[in-house]
């Protein structure tokens, strides 16, 4: 199929795509990675196992050992008892988003109001901690402490949710004032507030500020949406805003990655933009850097010539938002964003190595206008197909509705949007409904020179216009694509996959679409030997079989080879303790030497008769038709006029040549042919579940092999039946 990027990706990636094209099968990487990704390049990148559920794509949850939150029980009943020896620990109750701590041998819920609390470390300990204000002369840049210290507001209660996933209770959340003559640098000035709730929400007692502009950082462990337990190690993530006119701050990873951009629009823009209008082009670069349009909100950004656009640029929109307005659970579009990229951060991890990936962004989103990093941004890609096509994004939906917090937005379809996107995947349609494709974008560590390399991955996927999105191909989709041109297909077509090709498939020509095929579909051939124990008492058997491996010598006196004997010989040799054995041939020399090689392997002479039968030419009626019209007759029938009746004449082979000749006729009995005439019995003996399609070019052009056949069963009563069979360990060979 073919792929389209846009002009400005394709100047920033064509050189190692050809590069690729032109190495296609290596298994080296490609070497224009970035300082970024080398630094996880050993073990950090990719810590998850080998066992995809898909062949070759990597099962990637949960990518770090799950961390149980032990000290959350459903309800007050469910608390261990209280003693000196957990004096002071806490536990949430869900039940009621509180917690109680362990006082004096009883639970309390109004101990963190009566003592207060300190965070630390993530963790949650009784006793207030007495907060310190460093207010000297010269904090913001006044030259007196009286000017310092004229607040701008006083009594401002700050209040939000800090999330990742929430964070979880013991989490501390500081205010620190930013001077804002001072170019938003730190002041001394800093506020501190633990979270005490299930919830990740926080809130302050009313604090003086003296500067508008704060920092809120956010720092403790939250709950992990990718493996349903605590993140491994504490985090801190950041907003920016301005206190002037509201109270209501998030913390998220919108506003942690936000932050470094606002910070760098302030500068640009000389200090002279509102921080909102700030505020809401940094949200709309962020989301626009991942790949997530909002309609109404980011639309102009998507449509700025090459993709970037530049800074303090008009920017249509008819949605105010910013990244300290979006919560995990609001249930629009910027919360199912907030998911999506929240997701998009545990590439590496959920601790110090999520935070280096999201300020790797950030620091691009800020200088260049967008995250320009193809080679990470591709492995993300890969990472979130990985997640998608072994049902990990039901597991993290699942883990998201197990806090009860809210219903899960859908935060799937910007996941598939990007790595569909980034792996250069036409957008999903009704135009392009149930096509199959490969992933064919070189930067990609599953990257396939065309449709049928499998040196990556086996994965194939197809667009299904119902569901409205890329989804993982089905083994009979991906394994019949391609399979033949209309000219080549007919009733009764067998093809080998082409991704899976242990499988087969055959054409339904009622149906016109290939389906997998059965045991009533195909049939091997059976060991002549396996075939003689089956017999039943009253039963006799005639293995009608080409003669062994011949000379070059075509003609009627063409000898054997030295392999062609020892096949021979190897054949008669499961027929050592049968008792007498009748042979027949067709005249020729090969055939002759074919029954004295299996007479000797068996203990016998073999003194054979020539039945006229037995020539090559049995079922043809006129001229001298190619190899691949008797194979293209046996299994459709044409050319007919070359031919006679498959049936008919099977059975007047049978008739004159086998029942005719029971007083000749031993239990054991070897008629032994040429290729022309064994290859159509072989077809008709399995009713055309043998695939001997020498003539079908699209699928395995099987031929008859030396000593396969069929062999012809009758009993006393001259009831016949047929089974295909081999002397050798398969039925078929490659000419």
């Amino acid at each position: 199929m073919r792929k389209y990027t846009s002009p400005l990706k394709w100047t920033l990636a064509a050189l190692t795509s050809i590069l690729f094209l032109t190495a296609c099968g290596d298994d080296d990487k490609n070497p224009a990675y970035n300082d970024y990704e080398e630094t996880f390049s050993n073990g950090s990148a990719d810590r998850s196992s080998s066992s995809g559920a898909i062949p070759g794509i990597e099962d990637t949850l949960p990518t770090e050992p799950v961390i149980e939150d032990t000290s959350v029980v459903e309800d007050v009943k469910k608390l261990p008892k209280c003693t000196a020896s957990n004096e002071g620990e806490s536990f949430m109750v869900t039940a009621e988003n509180t917690l109680y701590f362990c006082v004096d041998g009883e639970w309390n819920k109004d101990a963190a109001e009566i003592v207060g609390v300190t965070c630390l470390d993530g963790a949650l300990v009784l006793g207030a901690e007495e907060e310190t204000l460093e207010e000297g002369p010269g904090a913001f840049g006044y030259d007196s402490i009286a000017a310092a210290m004229v607040y701008r507001r006083e009594g401002v209660a700050v209040a939000g949710i800090a999330e990742k996933g929430p964070f979880r209770y013991g989490t501390s959340v500081k205010i620190v004032e930013l001077d804002s003559a001072q170019r938003l640098a730190d002041s001394p000035r800093s506020h501190k507030v633990c979270i005490t709730s299930g919830d990740g929400s926080y809130s302050f007692e009313p604090v003086n500020i003296v500067s508008p502009y704060v920092r809120i950082e956010a720092s403790g462990y939250f709950k992990n949406e990718l493996t349903g337990g605590l993140s491994s190690e504490l985090i801190t993530l950041r907003s920016v805003t301005d206190l002037t006119e509201r109270d209501s701050v998030n913390v998220n990873v919108l506003t942690h990655i936000g932050s470094v951009v606002v910070m760098k629009l302030v500068e640009q823009s000389g200090f002279n933009k509102p921080i909102r209008m700030v505020k809401e082009e940094a949200l709309q670069r962020v989301l626009r850097g991942f790949g997530i349009k909002i309609s109404g909100f980011n639309d102009a950004l998507f449509g700025q010539q090459g993709g970037f656009g530049g800074f303090g640029g008009q920017v249509s929109k008819t949605i105010s938002k910013t990244a300290d307005e979006v919560g995990m659970f609001d249930g629009d579009e910027f919360s199912a964003a907030l998911v999506a990229i929240s997701v998009m951060l545990q590439r590496h991890g959920s601790g110090r190595e999520m935070l280096m990936f999201a300020d790797s962004i950030a620091q691009k989103i800020a200088n260049t206008g967008n995250w320009d990093d193809w080679t990470s941004r591709a492995h993300l890609a890969d990472w979130l197909m990985a997640l998608d096509v072994n049902g990990d994004l039901e597991k993290i939906r699942k883990n998201i509705e197990s806090w009860k917090l809210g219903p899960a937005p859908d935060f799937e379809k910007y996941l598939r949007n990007f790595w569909t996107s980034e792996l250069q995947f036409p957008t999903c349609n009704k135009n392009n409904d149930g096509l199959v494709t490969h992933i064919g974008y070189s930067q990609s560590n599953y990257f396939g020179c065309n449709y049928q390399d499998t040196s990556k991955t086996k994965a194939r996927f197809t667009c299904d216009a119902a569901l409205g999105k890329w989804r993982t191909a089905t083994d009979i989709e991906k394994d019949t694509v391609g399979l033949g041109a209309d000219t080549s297909k007919y009733d009764g077509a067998i093809r080998p996959g082409v991704i899976n090709k242990d499988k087969n498939y055959v054409f339904d020509g009622s149906t016109k679409k290939w389906r997998v095929a059965t045991s009533d579909d195909i049939m091997d051939f059976s060991d002549v030997a396996d075939v003689y124990k089956s017999l039943g008492p009253d039963e006799s058997v005639v293995f009608i079989l080409r003669h062994a491996e011949r000379t070059n010598e075509t003609g009627a006196k063409g000898h054997l080879t030295d392999n062609g004997k020892a096949q021979a010989r190897s054949v008669g040799s499961k027929f050592a303790s049968v008792g007498k054995i009748y042979f027949a041939y067709s005249g020729y020399t090969r055939t002759l030497e074919t029954c004295e090689g299996i007479a000797t392997g068996a203990g016998q002479n073999a003194n054979p008769d020539v039945l006229e039968g037995l020539d090559g030419e049995w079922y043809v009626k006129t001229g001298e038709p190619s190899i691949e019209d008797v194979s293209r007759w046996a299994y459709t029938g044409s050319p007919a006029g070359s031919f006679y009746n498959l049936e008919d004449r099977t059975k007047e082979l049978v008739s004159n040549y086998v029942l005719a000749n029971r007083g000749k006729l031993q239990r054991v009995n070897f008629y032994i042919s040429h290729d022309r005439m064994v290859l159509p019995l072989a077809v008709y003996a399995s009713q055309k579940k043998v695939d001997l399609r020498f003539f079908d070019t699209m699928g395995a052009r099987n031929w008859i092999n030396f000593l396969a056949g069929a062999a012809v069963i009758f009993d006393s009563t001259g009831k016949v039946r047929y089974v295909p069979v081999r002397g050798l360990d398969s039925g078929t060979m490659k000419l």
